[in-house]
């Protein structure tokens, strides 16, 4: 298809609440700077990703997994916005293509999905994501459209909603909305957003009154309660089943109904999430939820096998959060958008844009691939919104807003010329900054820049300038080409003191990079803490890393030598990171299994460990798999009379022992060769069943003394787990496996 290029697009229907900053996002990032390299690697990244794989699924109904209907929309999303941002040949030519190609699919009445006739738009074993991916085909045809003008896009996201509005809506709609998605229909109703948007493109009243029928749906019998619990409690944790991503991306479809509609308490309850989200749910690198829910208010547990960090809620975050920032304008977004920019979205990616992770936790090691995910499809999407995150202007063009602080380089109309802004600096790095000016003729406007929480001296040189709420304001003042604001400020290495969950622990950070530690030794770094006599750390060079050392008594003289890096940069090696650590040292209370070779019936070990000391992290089985067991080896017998088993966690999908028919056992071998024979139950494990884990609270510890002292070499748990809401694969989860004399 060749169209002429028309951007931007102007809305039919105009906001009712317009928003108080406009993004620029034709802002184009040096390549050489720390965010730059990483949206370089990006386009490489969408310019290499297999287009036919995505398309294969259309072509050839029903497609190989249940949601291989979202990945195009995905990729049509995020390569739209960088073509707009880049204007790469390339990248271009690909995306008519995979448009062309994704409408050459649509069929008569309009469906555009991955299904069997038979098993479309219903919760169908296996075939339960219809109307999801629907809402990512039409949003990446919108972006599409948006970009380039091109109607037969538009005209196919039209035909599109067409049929999801004549299927679900009103008396008429032959199916219900909430039984077409999973997570209490949150899948299904997170069409919201798209539906706006073909409102807004179209002005067809339909889609809006669409729109409002999901906001009452989220109400009905066995709806997740979207709008009301936030308008009630506030609490996302309460919202639905706590599932994080498809929340998120009903409360940005929220706002997006609340910009049209004006209405405030829409906007309010979305707000009410993100402050929930912030306050308790938030860790430090800026992603939320783990095992992809949100669970209790302050329960930030951040090893690998809590799998915490999914990539598609840490990109859903960062879209809400911009959509916040434009419509109010407020700092507060600005931070958290930094803060998730430089820590969790380019943690979960290589940095040349080969791979990205599905989780990336706080504590342990990353998985990166290249394959068809809904993470690795998500995450080029976060990164694609990067460049139109640094410059704003106001709703009047009167005024830049300098959000983020990044070598970037744009023309903004202001002052009612085009002016070419550059900026220098190199953040994250070292510290200062100057913006300069470029235009036919003088201009006058004013100017906001963000003050970073960080940012030690913040002034701006020569000018009068007020802080306030967070921005220091330029009052408008007449500009001329070639004229340089020079901003002064410090970057340096800072310490942030843990509370709640973290409480008697500490980070280190630089700036607005959030750190992290790993050694090459094995010493359990659950007694590691930090260290008086540690060496300054010094991260003003690009992609530096310190030597360091941390507190651990199992170390060499009571400590270890440790490297320290960017959260960011510290995911590709393979072993184990953290990035808290404990205030105060830990004196160790050992097994007498200490140093075993640790086995479990089936699953990966370095996902989780239950004989690292600690209770939150823990060894999980694989599903499908009736009996489960974890097991210590020693090299040598060893003498106990009491053993401790520590549950791991209960997860939405089982992780307990199933005790209905028998409480779990604890077995030993005497020698490697001899058989696992059983000693004693844990008697104390609560009346669970494979649906009910019988109030199991993560990390509960179970104690079962001996009748009389026994020696062995082989320690295991062993029972039948249990798989809770989705049947009926079993698995079970072990957070510590202990033996003492």
């Amino acid at each position: 298809m060749k169209h002429a290029q028309r951007l931007p697009l102007d809305w039919l229907v105009p906001a009712a609440r317009p928003d108080d900053l406009t993004a620029i996002e034709t802002t184009l990032i040096d390549p050489g700077s720390y965010l730059g390299e990483r949206v370089a690697g990006n386009l490489k990244r969408l310019n290499d990703v297999d287009l036919e794989a995505r398309l294969a699924g259309f072509r050839n109904r029903p497609g190989e997994h249940p949601w291989i209907g979202e990945h195009i929309g995905k990729w049509l999303h995020a390569a739209s916005i960088t073509w707009t941002n880049t204007g790469d040949a390339k990248l271009r030519a690909r995306l008519d293509y995979a448009a062309s190609a994704l409408i050459a699919t649509q069929e008569p009445n309009g469906y555009l999905g991955t299904y069997a006739v038979e098993k479309r738009f219903g919760a169908y074993p296996e075939a339960d994501w219809d109307v999801w991916s629907h809402k990512y085909c039409i949003i990446g045809l919108l972006a599409y459209y948006r970009a380039t003008g091109a109607d037969e896009a538009l005209r196919c996201a039209r035909r599109a909603a067409d049929l999801i509005v004549s299927t679900f809506s009103g008396p008429s709609g032959r199916k219900a909305l909430l039984g077409a998605g999973t997570h209490m229909g949150m899948a299904a109703t997170s069409i919201l957003e798209p539906m706006v948007l073909l409102y807004r493109h179209t002005a067809e009243r339909r889609y809006f009154a669409f729109a409002e029928e999901i906001l009452v749906t989220w109400d009905e019998q066995g709806g997740p309660r979207v709008l009301s619990t936030l308008l009630e409690t506030g609490r996302v944790s309460e919202v639905g089943n706590g599932k994080a991503y498809e929340m998120l991306s009903n409360i940005l479809g929220l706002v997006e109904f609340a910009r049209v509609l004006g209405n405030d308490a829409h906007l309010a309850a979305a707000i009410r999430a993100w402050d929930d989200v912030v306050a308790h749910h938030l860790y430090i690198t800026g992603t939320a939820s783990f095992g992809e829910h949100f669970h209790n208010q302050n329960e930030l547990p951040d090893s690998t096998s809590v799998n915490m960090g999914e990539t598609c809620v840490t990109v859903t975050w960062l879209q809400l959060t911009l959509a916040l920032l434009g419509l109010t304008g407020e700092t507060r977004f600005a931070e958290e958008v930094e803060r998730t920019t430089f820590n969790q979205l380019p943690g979960a990616q290589l940095r040349d844009g080969s791979a990205w992770c599905y989780y990336v936790p706080l504590h342990g090691y990353r998985n990166y691939g290249s394959g068809i995910t809904c993470c690795i499809s998500s995450g080029p999407r976060g990164m694609a919104l990067v460049p139109g995150s640094i410059l704003w202007t106001d709703r009047a063009a009167s005024e830049l807003i300098v959000a983020q602080y990044q070598s970037a380089r744009a023309v903004v109309r202001l002052g009612g010329q085009d002016v070419t802004v550059s900026i220098d600096t190199i953040v994250p790095y070292r510290g200062d900054a100057k913006v300069t000016f470029t235009m036919m003729a003088e201009a006058k406007f004013g100017l906001r820049l963000r003050k970073p929480r960080w940012a030690a001296g913040f002034r701006v040189m020569g000018t009068d300038a007020v802080d306030e709420g967070g921005w220091v304001r330029i009052a408008p003042r007449i500009f001329r080409s070639g004229e340089t604001l020079t901003i002064r400020f410090d970057i340096g290495q800072r310490k942030i003191e843990g509370t709640a969950w973290n409480a008697g622990r500490v980070a280190m950070s630089w700036g607005p990079l959030v750190l992290a530690y790993q050694s090459e030794d094995k010493a359990p770094s659950t007694f590691d803490s930090i260290d008086p006599r540690g060496a300054p750390l010094d991260f003003s060079t690009p992609h530096a890393e310190n030597s360091w050392s941390v507190l651990n008594p199992l170390g060499p003289a009571g400590r270890r030598a440790v490297r320290i890096s960017s959260f960011a940069e510290i995911g590709p090696r393979s072993h184990d990171y953290k990035v808290w650590i404990d205030r105060e040292p830990t004196a160790p209370r050992l097994s007498v299994f200490h140093g075993a070779v640790e086995r479990l019936s089936s699953g990966d070990l370095a996902r989780g460990s239950a004989s690292d000391y600690d209770r939150f992290t823990f060894a999980a089985t694989d599903k499908n798999y009736e009996q489960s067991w974890f097991a210590l080896e020693a090299a040598a017998p060893v003498t106990f009379s009491r053993v401790e088993f520590t549950h791991g966690r209960s997860l939405i999908h089982g992780g307990w022992f199933d005790a209905s028919q028998s409480k779990p056992e604890i077995q030993i071998r005497e020698t490697s060769s001899a058989e696992w024979r059983t000693i004693a139950r844990i008697e104390g494990y609560p009346e669970t069943d494979a649906e009910h884990d019988g109030g199991l609270k993560p990390g509960q510890t179970f104690v079962v003394g001996l009748p009389s002292p026994v020696t062995a070499t082989g320690l295991r748990v062993r029972g039948t787990g249990s798989f809770g809401e989705y049947p009926p694969g079993r698995f079970a989860t072990c957070g510590e496996l202990q033996a003492f004399s």
